[in-house]
């Protein structure tokens, strides 16, 4: 099955009554992972846009939260930019990004993504995207664990430039991202042409 195969499908999946509904899953929280080769990533963005289209036009609607723009929000709103640029300039990226990743920690991105459904108002279905630009910010696993209170029974799918192999998370296919068992893999990519 070719990816562009396998969007088809993912489209096709999220708009039945029993995804939305979260049925079959054995009261598991409704987390999906689509895992995608990261070569493929440009592909994805391209396909996600026309998605959210087809499904609004379904009455879906979808809050697509890309975690590298939800970084930048959460970092920019404390420092300005410059400042973040001029301490990398003196300080170098290794203490920039010891110092990112403590105004990331899972709860301030977990208070944030709250605070964006809150406001979007009739959610259907949660994307989150931007899983590969927000490394080595934040780490998936980490970010599904601390949004299981907030998004409660509502889906939520992870695009995943990498493994998910139903027990762990392997970013780009290279970095082990962190042990997860609680999504499901979301049309499995098992028979992939690449």
């Amino acid at each position: 099955m070719t990816i562009e195969e396998r969007l088809d499908l993912l489209e096709e999946t999220i708009q039945s009554e029993e995804f939305l509904q979260g049925k079959g899953l054995g009261n598991e929280v409704p987390f999906w992972i689509f895992d995608y080769p990261p070569e493929k990533e440009l592909l994805i963005r391209s396909r996600i846009p026309k998605l959210k289209e087809n499904l609004k036009l379904k009455s879906i609607n979808i809050l697509e939260i890309d975690l590298y723009e939800l970084c930048l929000e959460i970092v920019t709103a404390k420092i300005p930019m410059e400042r973040i640029m001029q301490f990398e300039s003196d300080k170098g990226s290794d203490k920039l990004l010891e110092k990112l990743r403590l105004m990331l920690k899972p709860a301030n991105i977990q208070r944030t993504i709250k605070k964006k459904m809150d406001e979007f108002g009739d959610v259907g279905i949660v994307f989150i995207t931007g899983v590969g630009k927000a490394w080595p910010f934040i780490r998936s696993h980490s970010i599904l664990n601390n949004l299981q209170p907030v998004v409660d029974d509502m889906p939520l799918i992870l695009f995943y430039p990498g493994k998910y192999s139903g027990l762990d998370l392997s970013l780009f296919g290279k970095f082990k991202d962190g042990n997860y068992y609680r999504a499901f893999r979301l049309v499995d990519d098992s028979a992939i042409d690449i």
